[in-house]
């Protein structure tokens, strides 16, 4: 018996680490987390010998046990609920949540460096003055980013976030450029409110928030078009709301650990269901799609799944065009977007004979002489005031 005892401890040593080994290696890998939304690591089981010495595979190694740990999701929650229950202001070094409202606040923005907001600016320039030769106008709009003006409710200790004083750094840089620019949360008419604004639990603005930005647009892109192009009307009984659960990418990265009232609603009118000609790409790459494939696809959705903002609005396109039969301008509108335009580009494409929508994050193309060979009669950068380069995050 003693002799037992005496093996016990390295043979039940041997079965966990075997045994997790075993695991390990029988879980099949995932190619992405869905929480994190990020590429998870897979294996190289040919690491050349160059990456053997200079000890890259190593990390390669190291990185994915991380990611492909079997349960990983489940850990990373039960770790989440434990930072909560230490009174960790930052959960993964990210996020502050309240916990009486669900609201999640993000880790505060450092003041950006002249250079990096100067690199940005001047990308803008050499984008504005080379369109010009061609007469194309151009202008930068930043849009009002929750991370930005979203800072309660948050502990007092919470340091201030920098956002706004590096868009205002920005914004000066480029009028002493010469680039057209606009601060979009200067023009939204309606008091400002964070809360009427903003998701609880997602990084993006509510259709409240999505449609005083686009209000805000309209009205200014009218005034530099010359055209009185009107915003269509929000009519709050137009406003429908789906009963599924909201998958905020804040909360997401927290595990869905944070207990919310949000909720994905639609202001839209009936017409947009059948007034336009959707390309997936370009018109002569002549590949459409009808509207309710791209925008809202979550209404087709069953009321117990989740729903994440890219099926509540729009998933991101490296190029959409958008062609109106029932157009207020004969203008071609090229918009350079973020994910922020996304719930409102049937809106902004409903006043224009066509909308080209681009993201550079997936666009396969040289963005300045396409511009240049497509001709547009303006262009449009609209870009979320934390995205400061022009291939965004």
């Amino acid at each position: 018996m003693r002799k037992f005892q005496y093996y016990l401890f390295p043979i039940t040593f041997f079965c966990i680490v075997f045994g997790g080994f075993l695991i390990h290696v029988l879980t099949v890998d995932r190619p992405q987390s869905e929480m994190e939304n990020r590429q998870l690591e897979s294996a190289n089981i040919s690491p050349s010998v160059k990456e053997i010495f200079s000890g890259k595979w190593s990390k390669q190694v190291e990185a994915y046990i991380s990611d492909q740990f079997p349960a990983r999701d489940w850990w990373m929650r039960d770790y989440v609920f434990f930072q909560r229950a230490m009174g960790k202001t930052f959960l993964n070094d990210k996020y502050a949540v309240d916990e009486a409202s669900g609201w999640i606040i993000s880790k505060p923005a450092p003041a950006k460096n002249e250079q990096e907001l100067a690199s940005f600016a001047t990308d803008l320039q050499k984008l504005s003055e080379v369109l010009a030769t061609k007469n194309i106008p151009f202008t930068y709009y930043s849009l009002p980013a929750k991370a930005t003006y979203s800072r309660e409710p948050s502990p007092n200790f919470m340091p201030a976030d920098a956002g706004i004083k590096n868009n205002a750094k920005l914004h000066r840089l480029l009028t002493a450029a010469g680039v057209d620019n606009i601060k979009l949360q200067d023009h939204m008419t309606d008091d400002f409110s964070a809360e009427r604004n903003f998701f609880k639990t997602d990084h993006h603005w509510t259709m409240h928030g999505a449609y005083s930005g686009y209000e805000a647009l309209i009205t200014t892109l009218s005034d530099r078009l010359g055209e009185a192009i009107q915003p269509v009307t929000y009519v709050e009984a137009n406003t429908t709301c789906l009963p599924n659960h909201f998958a905020g990418s804040w909360n997401k990265i927290l595990y869905l650990t944070v207990e919310n009232s949000d909720q994905i609603c639609y202001n839209e009118p009936t017409s947009f269901a059948t007034q336009f000609i959707i390309y997936d790409g370009t018109i002569e790459g002549g590949v459409t799609a009808p509207y309710e494939a791209i925008y809202g696809r979550a209404k087709q959705m069953d009321a117990s799944m989740l729903v994440n903002y890219a099926d509540a609005y729009s998933r991101d396109f490296a190029e959409l065009t958008i062609v109106n039969k029932d157009y207020a301008s004969d203008k071609h509108l090229v918009v350079i977007k973020d994910s922020y335009f996304n719930a409102i580009q049937f809106h902004v494409a409903s006043h224009f004979k066509t909308l080209t929508i681009l993201d550079l994050r997936y666009l396969e193309k040289d963005v300045i002489s396409y511009l240049q060979s497509m001709q547009p009669d303006y262009v449009v950068l609209a870009y979320n005031d934390r995205n400061l380069r022009l291939m965004p995050e």
